[in-house]
Protein backbone atom coordinates (compact mmCIF):
# COMPACT_ATOMS: atom_id res chain seq x y z
CA UNK A 1 0.00 0.00 0.00
CA UNK A 2 3.26 2.13 0.84
CA UNK A 3 0.10 2.14 1.18
CA UNK A 4 1.92 3.81 3.03
CA UNK A 5 5.16 5.18 0.41
CA UNK A 6 4.27 8.86 -0.31
CA UNK A 7 5.66 10.12 -3.63
CA UNK A 8 4.36 12.93 -5.80
CA UNK A 9 5.12 13.66 -9.47
CA UNK A 10 8.47 11.91 -9.34
CA UNK A 11 10.69 11.87 -12.41
CA UNK A 12 13.22 9.16 -13.06
CA UNK A 13 16.42 11.17 -13.16
CA UNK A 14 20.06 10.65 -12.40
CA UNK A 15 20.61 8.69 -9.20
CA UNK A 16 21.75 10.77 -6.26
CA UNK A 17 24.46 9.19 -4.10
CA UNK A 18 24.04 9.48 -0.33
CA UNK A 19 26.66 8.90 2.34
CA UNK A 20 25.89 6.86 5.47
CA UNK A 21 25.05 9.95 7.52
CA UNK A 22 22.47 11.12 4.97
CA UNK A 23 20.92 7.65 4.91
CA UNK A 24 20.71 7.57 8.71
CA UNK A 25 19.10 11.01 8.74
CA UNK A 26 16.48 9.88 6.20
CA UNK A 27 15.76 6.75 8.23
CA UNK A 28 15.25 8.75 11.42
CA UNK A 29 13.10 11.38 9.68
CA UNK A 30 10.99 8.62 8.13
CA UNK A 31 10.54 7.10 11.60
CA UNK A 32 9.62 10.43 13.16
CA UNK A 33 9.76 13.63 11.15
CA UNK A 34 9.21 15.71 14.30
CA UNK A 35 12.46 14.54 15.88
CA UNK A 36 14.41 17.55 17.13
CA UNK A 37 17.66 18.58 15.45
CA UNK A 38 19.41 18.17 18.82
CA UNK A 39 18.20 14.59 19.28
CA UNK A 40 18.97 13.69 15.67
CA UNK A 41 22.45 15.18 16.02
CA UNK A 42 23.06 12.99 19.07
CA UNK A 43 21.96 9.87 17.19
CA UNK A 44 24.29 10.43 14.23
CA UNK A 45 27.15 11.85 16.31
CA UNK A 46 27.28 15.26 14.63
CA UNK A 47 26.41 18.83 15.60
CA UNK A 48 22.88 20.19 15.25
CA UNK A 49 24.25 22.69 12.70
CA UNK A 50 25.49 19.78 10.60
CA UNK A 51 22.08 18.09 10.84
CA UNK A 52 20.29 21.27 9.78
CA UNK A 53 22.67 21.73 6.85
CA UNK A 54 22.16 18.16 5.65
CA UNK A 55 18.37 18.35 5.91
CA UNK A 56 18.42 21.66 4.03
CA UNK A 57 20.65 20.17 1.31
CA UNK A 58 18.50 17.03 1.00
CA UNK A 59 15.46 19.27 0.61
CA UNK A 60 17.13 21.53 -1.97
CA UNK A 61 18.25 18.46 -3.94
CA UNK A 62 14.62 17.24 -3.82
CA UNK A 63 15.53 14.04 -2.01
CA UNK A 64 13.18 15.20 0.74
CA UNK A 65 9.94 16.36 -0.89
CA UNK A 66 8.14 17.27 2.32
CA UNK A 67 6.99 16.11 5.73
CA UNK A 68 3.57 14.64 6.49
CA UNK A 69 1.57 12.35 8.75
CA UNK A 70 -0.12 8.98 8.59
CA UNK A 71 -3.75 9.08 9.70
CA UNK A 72 -6.09 6.13 10.32
CA UNK A 73 -9.66 7.04 9.24
CA UNK A 74 -10.92 3.60 10.37
CA UNK A 75 -10.71 4.94 13.92
CA UNK A 76 -13.40 7.45 12.91
CA UNK A 77 -15.89 4.97 11.49
CA UNK A 78 -14.60 4.72 7.93
CA UNK A 79 -14.00 1.47 6.07
CA UNK A 80 -11.62 0.72 3.23
CA UNK A 81 -12.56 -0.19 -0.31
CA UNK A 82 -9.97 -0.93 -2.99
CA UNK A 83 -10.22 -1.14 -6.76
CA UNK A 84 -7.55 -2.32 -9.19
CA UNK A 85 -8.02 -1.37 -12.84
CA UNK A 86 -6.66 -2.47 -16.17
CA UNK A 87 -6.95 0.43 -18.60
CA UNK A 88 -7.11 0.74 -22.37
CA UNK A 89 -4.31 2.57 -24.16
CA UNK A 90 -6.12 5.91 -24.44
CA UNK A 91 -3.59 8.45 -23.08
CA UNK A 92 -5.88 11.49 -22.94
CA UNK A 93 -8.65 9.64 -21.10
CA UNK A 94 -6.16 8.09 -18.71
CA UNK A 95 -4.77 11.55 -17.94
CA UNK A 96 -8.30 12.82 -17.30
CA UNK A 97 -9.05 9.86 -15.00
CA UNK A 98 -5.93 10.48 -12.92
CA UNK A 99 -6.74 14.18 -12.70
CA UNK A 100 -10.26 13.46 -11.46
CA UNK A 101 -9.01 10.95 -8.90
CA UNK A 102 -6.44 13.39 -7.51
CA UNK A 103 -9.30 15.75 -6.63
CA UNK A 104 -11.31 13.11 -4.77
CA UNK A 105 -10.91 13.58 -1.00
CA UNK A 106 -12.35 10.12 -0.29
CA UNK A 107 -9.37 8.64 -2.12
CA UNK A 108 -6.66 7.61 0.31
CA UNK A 109 -4.25 6.00 -2.15
CA UNK A 110 -3.66 6.17 -5.89
CA UNK A 111 -1.07 4.02 -7.62
CA UNK A 112 -0.19 4.02 -11.33
CA UNK A 113 1.62 0.90 -12.50
CA UNK A 114 2.62 -1.49 -15.27
CA UNK A 115 2.05 -5.19 -14.87
CA UNK A 116 -0.97 -7.08 -13.60
CA UNK A 117 -2.94 -3.82 -13.36
CA UNK A 118 -2.55 -0.15 -14.36
CA UNK A 119 -4.22 1.78 -11.54
CA UNK A 120 -4.90 0.98 -7.89
CA UNK A 121 -7.32 2.97 -5.72
CA UNK A 122 -8.08 2.87 -2.01
CA UNK A 123 -11.16 4.76 -0.83
CA UNK A 124 -12.32 5.43 2.71
CA UNK A 125 -16.12 5.27 2.84
CA UNK A 126 -18.84 5.10 5.48
CA UNK A 127 -20.75 2.21 3.92
CA UNK A 128 -20.79 -0.39 1.16
CA UNK A 129 -23.50 1.67 -0.53
CA UNK A 130 -21.19 4.69 -0.66
CA UNK A 131 -18.47 2.56 -2.29
CA UNK A 132 -21.01 1.06 -4.69
CA UNK A 133 -22.09 4.54 -5.80
CA UNK A 134 -18.47 5.77 -6.12
CA UNK A 135 -17.50 2.76 -8.21
CA UNK A 136 -20.54 3.02 -10.47
CA UNK A 137 -19.94 6.73 -11.06
CA UNK A 138 -16.30 6.07 -11.96
CA UNK A 139 -17.09 3.13 -14.25
CA UNK A 140 -19.91 4.96 -15.97
CA UNK A 141 -17.74 7.99 -16.75
CA UNK A 142 -14.76 5.92 -17.95
CA UNK A 143 -16.49 2.86 -19.42
CA UNK A 144 -14.39 3.12 -22.62
CA UNK A 145 -11.15 3.26 -20.63
CA UNK A 146 -11.67 0.57 -17.99
CA UNK A 147 -11.12 -2.90 -19.41
CA UNK A 148 -11.13 -4.94 -16.22
CA UNK A 149 -11.44 -4.36 -12.48
CA UNK A 150 -10.79 -6.22 -9.24
CA UNK A 151 -12.05 -5.14 -5.83
CA UNK A 152 -10.65 -5.71 -2.36
CA UNK A 153 -11.11 -4.67 1.25
CA UNK A 154 -8.20 -4.03 3.59
CA UNK A 155 -7.89 -6.11 6.74
CA UNK A 156 -4.62 -4.65 8.01
CA UNK A 157 -1.38 -3.10 6.85
CA UNK A 158 1.90 -4.01 8.55
CA UNK A 159 4.83 -1.64 8.07
CA UNK A 160 8.36 -1.26 9.40
CA UNK A 161 11.20 1.26 9.30
CA UNK A 162 12.93 1.82 5.95
CA UNK A 163 15.96 -0.20 7.01
CA UNK A 164 17.05 -0.64 3.39
CA UNK A 165 18.34 2.94 3.80
CA UNK A 166 20.38 2.14 6.91
CA UNK A 167 20.64 -1.24 8.65
CA UNK A 168 18.75 -1.21 11.96
CA UNK A 169 16.60 -3.58 13.98
CA UNK A 170 12.91 -3.03 13.39
CA UNK A 171 9.48 -4.48 14.16
CA UNK A 172 6.16 -4.52 12.40
CA UNK A 173 3.78 -1.65 13.09
CA UNK A 174 0.12 -2.13 12.20
CA UNK A 175 -2.80 -0.02 11.05
CA UNK A 176 -6.42 -0.36 9.89
CA UNK A 177 -6.94 -3.62 11.80
CA UNK A 178 -9.25 -2.47 14.60
CA UNK A 179 -11.92 -0.02 13.34
CA UNK A 180 -13.65 2.21 15.88
CA UNK A 181 -16.17 5.05 15.94
CA UNK A 182 -14.26 7.78 17.71
CA UNK A 183 -14.95 11.45 17.06
CA UNK A 184 -12.67 14.47 16.80
CA UNK A 185 -13.45 18.13 17.28
CA UNK A 186 -12.72 21.08 15.01
CA UNK A 187 -9.46 21.89 16.83
CA UNK A 188 -8.09 18.38 16.26
CA UNK A 189 -9.09 18.57 12.62
CA UNK A 190 -7.21 21.86 12.20
CA UNK A 191 -4.11 20.27 13.74
CA UNK A 192 -4.29 17.26 11.41
CA UNK A 193 -4.75 19.49 8.34
CA UNK A 194 -1.71 21.57 9.27
CA UNK A 195 0.42 18.49 9.94
CA UNK A 196 -0.70 16.74 6.74
CA UNK A 197 0.92 19.64 4.88
CA UNK A 198 3.97 19.86 7.15
CA UNK A 199 4.46 17.45 10.04
CA UNK A 200 7.46 19.44 11.31
CA UNK A 201 5.33 22.51 11.94
CA UNK A 202 5.84 23.76 15.49
CA UNK A 203 3.09 23.76 18.10
CA UNK A 204 3.69 27.51 18.40
CA UNK A 205 2.92 27.99 14.69
CA UNK A 206 -0.22 25.84 14.91
CA UNK A 207 -1.31 27.92 17.89
CA UNK A 208 -0.64 31.14 15.97
CA UNK A 209 -2.45 29.88 12.84
CA UNK A 210 -5.69 29.19 14.69
CA UNK A 211 -5.49 31.47 17.76
CA UNK A 212 -5.61 28.45 20.08
CA UNK A 213 -3.47 28.08 23.19
CA UNK A 214 -0.31 25.97 23.07
CA UNK A 215 -1.55 23.78 25.95
CA UNK A 216 -4.77 22.97 24.10
CA UNK A 217 -2.82 22.11 20.93
CA UNK A 218 -0.43 19.89 22.88
CA UNK A 219 -3.28 18.07 24.64
CA UNK A 220 -5.17 17.50 21.39
CA UNK A 221 -2.07 16.03 19.72
CA UNK A 222 -1.54 13.69 22.68
CA UNK A 223 -5.18 12.53 22.44
CA UNK A 224 -4.92 11.96 18.67
CA UNK A 225 -1.83 9.82 19.26
CA UNK A 226 -3.43 7.87 22.13
CA UNK A 227 -6.52 7.16 20.02
CA UNK A 228 -4.23 6.03 17.17
CA UNK A 229 -5.92 8.44 14.78
CA UNK A 230 -2.56 10.14 14.31
CA UNK A 231 -0.28 7.18 13.63
CA UNK A 232 3.04 8.53 12.52
CA UNK A 233 5.03 11.63 11.58
CA UNK A 234 6.94 10.81 8.46
CA UNK A 235 8.89 12.16 5.48
CA UNK A 236 8.14 12.18 1.76
CA UNK A 237 11.32 10.80 0.19
CA UNK A 238 12.10 10.79 -3.51
CA UNK A 239 13.12 7.13 -3.73
CA UNK A 240 13.50 7.02 -7.54
CA UNK A 241 16.13 9.76 -7.32
CA UNK A 242 18.01 7.51 -4.88
CA UNK A 243 17.88 4.65 -7.39
CA UNK A 244 15.01 2.67 -5.85
CA UNK A 245 12.10 1.12 -7.71
CA UNK A 246 8.74 0.31 -6.12
CA UNK A 247 7.01 -3.04 -6.72
CA UNK A 248 3.71 -4.50 -5.62
CA UNK A 249 3.62 -8.29 -5.26
CA UNK A 250 0.44 -10.36 -5.09
CA UNK A 251 0.72 -13.77 -3.44
CA UNK A 252 -1.76 -16.58 -4.05
CA UNK A 253 -1.60 -19.44 -1.56
CA UNK A 254 -2.29 -23.14 -1.91
CA UNK A 255 -3.24 -23.22 1.74
CA UNK A 256 -1.95 -21.46 4.84
CA UNK A 257 -2.47 -21.72 8.59
CA UNK A 258 -1.67 -19.26 11.38
CA UNK A 259 1.76 -20.78 11.98
CA UNK A 260 2.68 -20.46 8.30
CA UNK A 261 1.43 -16.86 8.25
CA UNK A 262 3.60 -15.99 11.25
CA UNK A 263 6.67 -17.57 9.59
CA UNK A 264 5.96 -15.66 6.38
CA UNK A 265 5.61 -12.36 8.25
CA UNK A 266 8.85 -12.94 10.14
CA UNK A 267 10.64 -13.79 6.91
CA UNK A 268 9.38 -10.57 5.29
CA UNK A 269 10.30 -8.52 8.36
CA UNK A 270 13.89 -9.75 8.09
CA UNK A 271 14.12 -8.58 4.47
CA UNK A 272 14.59 -4.78 4.63
CA UNK A 273 13.32 -4.32 1.08
CA UNK A 274 9.86 -5.69 1.92
CA UNK A 275 8.40 -2.57 3.50
CA UNK A 276 4.69 -3.40 3.75
CA UNK A 277 2.79 -6.63 4.40
CA UNK A 278 -0.88 -6.18 3.50
CA UNK A 279 -3.73 -8.48 4.47
CA UNK A 280 -6.95 -7.97 2.57
CA UNK A 281 -10.03 -9.71 1.24
CA UNK A 282 -9.23 -9.98 -2.46
CA UNK A 283 -8.61 -12.49 -5.29
CA UNK A 284 -5.06 -12.87 -3.92
CA UNK A 285 -4.18 -13.67 -0.32
CA UNK A 286 -1.35 -11.28 0.62
CA UNK A 287 0.01 -8.12 -0.99
CA UNK A 288 3.63 -7.06 -0.46
CA UNK A 289 5.20 -3.69 -1.21
CA UNK A 290 8.88 -3.93 -2.06
CA UNK A 291 11.45 -1.17 -2.54
CA UNK A 292 14.72 -2.17 -4.23
CA UNK A 293 17.31 -1.00 -6.78
CA UNK A 294 16.19 -2.89 -9.91
CA UNK A 295 14.19 -5.79 -11.28
CA UNK A 296 17.11 -8.17 -10.90
CA UNK A 297 17.16 -7.48 -7.14
CA UNK A 298 13.38 -7.76 -7.01
CA UNK A 299 13.45 -11.10 -8.81
CA UNK A 300 16.04 -12.38 -6.35
CA UNK A 301 13.81 -11.38 -3.42
CA UNK A 302 10.81 -13.17 -4.96
CA UNK A 303 12.85 -16.25 -5.82
CA UNK A 304 14.00 -16.50 -2.21
CA UNK A 305 10.44 -16.05 -0.99
CA UNK A 306 8.94 -18.71 -3.25
CA UNK A 307 11.77 -21.13 -2.53
CA UNK A 308 11.36 -20.80 1.24
CA UNK A 309 7.57 -21.07 1.07
CA UNK A 310 7.13 -23.47 -1.88
CA UNK A 311 4.51 -25.51 0.02
CA UNK A 312 2.38 -22.41 0.55
CA UNK A 313 2.73 -20.08 -2.45
CA UNK A 314 0.83 -21.12 -5.56
CA UNK A 315 1.27 -18.05 -7.78
CA UNK A 316 2.93 -14.63 -7.77
CA UNK A 317 1.88 -11.53 -9.73
CA UNK A 318 3.78 -8.25 -10.00
CA UNK A 319 3.05 -4.61 -10.74
CA UNK A 320 5.85 -2.06 -11.20
CA UNK A 321 4.81 1.24 -9.68
CA UNK A 322 5.29 4.40 -11.73
CA UNK A 323 3.44 6.89 -9.53
CA UNK A 324 2.28 6.62 -5.93
CA UNK A 325 0.14 9.11 -3.99
CA UNK A 326 -1.31 9.13 -0.47
CA UNK A 327 -4.20 11.57 0.07
CA UNK A 328 -3.64 12.91 -3.48
CA UNK A 329 -6.21 15.69 -2.99
CA UNK A 330 -4.20 16.93 0.02
CA UNK A 331 -7.43 16.71 2.00
CA UNK A 332 -8.50 14.33 4.75
CA UNK A 333 -11.57 12.23 3.99
CA UNK A 334 -13.26 13.42 7.22
CA UNK A 335 -12.78 17.16 6.58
Amino acid sequence: MDIFICMNNLLLIMTYELDNLDKRILLELDRNSRISDVKLAKIIGKSKESVRYRIKRLTEEKIILGFTIWVDPTKLGYQTAKVYLNLANIPEKKKKLIGDLKNEKKLFWLGIADGEWNAGLTFFVKSNQEFFDLKNKLFSKYKDLIIESRTASLVSVHYHDKTFLHKENTNWGEMFRFPENKTIDSISLKILKDMLKNSRISIVDISHNHKISIDIIRNRIKKLEEDKILLKYTTIINYPKLGYEFYKTFLYFKNINNEDMEKLMNYCLNNPNIVHFIKQISPWDIELEIMCENYEKYNKIISGLTENFSTIIKKVETAIMGEDYVFPSKKLVFE
